[in-house]
């Protein structure tokens, strides 16, 4: 028996009324860059599918819909089981007439995904419009796309589904993606090549340069990345090594510092002249896994996360075989919470990749903090919002000694208080019983070491904006803002000498 679609067919027409304005975007895209191959996720009564395979000559498209009713997701289009079927049979017939061009997989995403074995020139994400829906299409499909290809849906900026502008946002701007748009509601992105400038920060480090140079180059290097290597006016022979790894590998840019300005200056000076996406820090004195960092890449591809790092740091002296110890992370993803409590964790390393937006974010490395410039580099960058993705099977090794960098500021300097400065723009999300903690006289030279025993707390159910910049560059600048500190008058005549004798 022949199926009545005449209530379908007036559900259609009435829904792409209001949609139709949309169905001209993709397919000008498609015509205009040659597209060939591409995929509609969430393809309801077709009408976007038919515009596409009617006015382009493409010669495969790709619809995935499940049409299925889902619980607790409020959309007009979430209808009972038996319409979404007959809208499925409605559907099917429409496109019938193109053959081959138009191949359905009646599965949800994340399970159909894994059926179209080759890459695609365009996805058009127009499924399930929550954040957490429309993030999950786009981490699961930007890969599928060749390089040149766009990715794109509908609904930006609707006001009933303000979690799709909210994923494509969060997840595009850490690559400072452009998100083309059109006043209909389609946005799209073009993929372009996201390569890693590697940054190496060099200090009188002329025994141990060429080995960490080389664990980038021989193996973790690809087409398109870059070395920036900061030469901060080192007092031995550093730069002459440096000159013979020039001609061992010509693509490492070399930059000088005139004097020295610390570990802080020399990694701002390598990212300012870093042309990537994507950073990757490496000590001068510490090792790469081969081929560990383009897992690193994908895996933050993978993820809304500005930083990736390895589970593992894996500590030696000499020689890398003898590791003595280790330190171990949580898979998944962890926050600033977590690098409260304890001095275990990535960004105490400081060697983890992250993305460039990320550090403009974070406002820098800070400077004049010696050796809490990575720690303190990866606390802002927690602050403004960004996040940690741990990579599960993945290591680096890390030398220590009794000359490391560390050990010879711990020596000279009251970390406490280093660290203290860098927090204080941020106290905000810090709990009010743990401001007072810090800036106890007891505590205020000591806390940084004691974090194990006494981990700092943030404000319960803190929202951070993404958009968070700093607004304090130094200590006296927060002083001056921070109410409760203008109780303190002790602490900010003994900053006031400190200051003055160390700088």
């Amino acid at each position: 028996m022949k199926t009545n679609f005449d209530d379908i067919y007036k559900h259609a027409l009435e829904a792409e009324s209001v949609w139709k304005s949309s169905y001209k975007i993709f397919p000008n895209l498609i015509n205009k860059n040659n597209y060939q191959k591409g995929a509609e996720i969430g393809i309801a009564f077709g009408g976007h599918a038919d515009s596409i395979l009617k006015n382009t000559k493409i010669e495969r498209l790709y619809g995935i819909d499940p049409y299925l009713h889902l619980d607790n997701y409020k959309d007009p289009f979430n209808l009972p089981v038996e319409y979404f079927e007959k809208i499925y049979v409605f559907m099917l017939e429409r496109l019938k007439n193109y053959n081959n061009r138009f191949k359905h997989i009646r599965k949800l995403s994340k399970d159909a995904v894994d059926d179209i074995k080759e890459y695609l020139d365009f996805v058009y994400i127009d499924a399930e419009h929550t954040y957490n829906a429309v993030i999950e299409d786009i981490i699961l499909w930007y890969p599928k796309i060749r390089e040149g290809g766009i990715i794109g849906g509908h609904d930006y900026g609707h006001l009933n589904f303000p979690g799709v502008k909210k994923a494509v946002d969060e997840y595009f701007s850490r690559f400072n993606y452009k998100i083309n748009l059109d006043e209909s509601g389609v946005w799209w992105v073009k993929k372009e090549k996201i390569s890693i400038s590697f940054i190496i920060p060099a200090y009188n480090c002329s025994e141990t340069v060429e080995k960490s140079v080389d664990s980038i180059m021989e193996s973790n290097f690809e087409v398109g990345d870059e070395l920036i290597i900061v030469n901060d006016c080192s007092t031995d022979n550093t730069l002459n090594k440096l000159k013979e790894l020039n001609k061992k590998y010509e693509i490492i840019k070399i930059v000088n510092h005139k004097i020295n300005k610390g570990g802080g200056a020399a990694r701002n000076t390598a990212v300012e002249n870093s042309n990537n996406k994507l950073i990757f820090c490496l000590d001068s004195d510490n090792l790469l896994d081969p081929y560990s960092v383009n897992r690193l890449k994908n895996s933050l591809i993978k993820s809304v996360s500005d930083i990736a790092a390895f589970k593992e740091l894996l500590y030696f002296k000499n020689n890398k075989e003898e590791v003595t110890h280790k330190w171990v992370f949580p898979e998944g993803i962890l926050g600033l919470d977590y690098c409260l409590r304890t001095n275990k964790n990535p960004i105490s390393s400081g060697n983890y990749l992250y993305t460039k937006f990320s550090w403009e974010r974070a406002g820098g490395y800070p400077e004049h903090v010696g050796a809490l410039d990575a720690w303190g580099f990866g606390f802002k960058q927690l602050a403004t919002s960004s996040t940690i993705t741990i990579l599960d099977n993945s290591f680096y090794f890390h030398r220590y000694g009794n000359e490391s960098y560390w050990v010879r500021d711990s020596k000279n300097k009251n970390m406490s208080l280093m660290a203290l400065q860098i927090i204080i723009p941020f106290l905000d999300l810090i709990d009010e019983r743990d401001k007072k903690y810090l800036f106890n006289y007891k505590n205020i030279f000591k806390w940084f070491d004691n974090i194990d025993k006494r981990p700092i707390r943030l404000k319960k159910q803190q929202k951070v904006n993404k958009g968070f910049m700093i607004v304090f560059l130094n200590i006296k600048n927060g002083i001056k803002k921070l109410k409760f500190f203008n109780k303190l008058k002790f602490l900010k005549n003994f900053y006031d000498k400190w200051h003055k004798k160390n700088y």
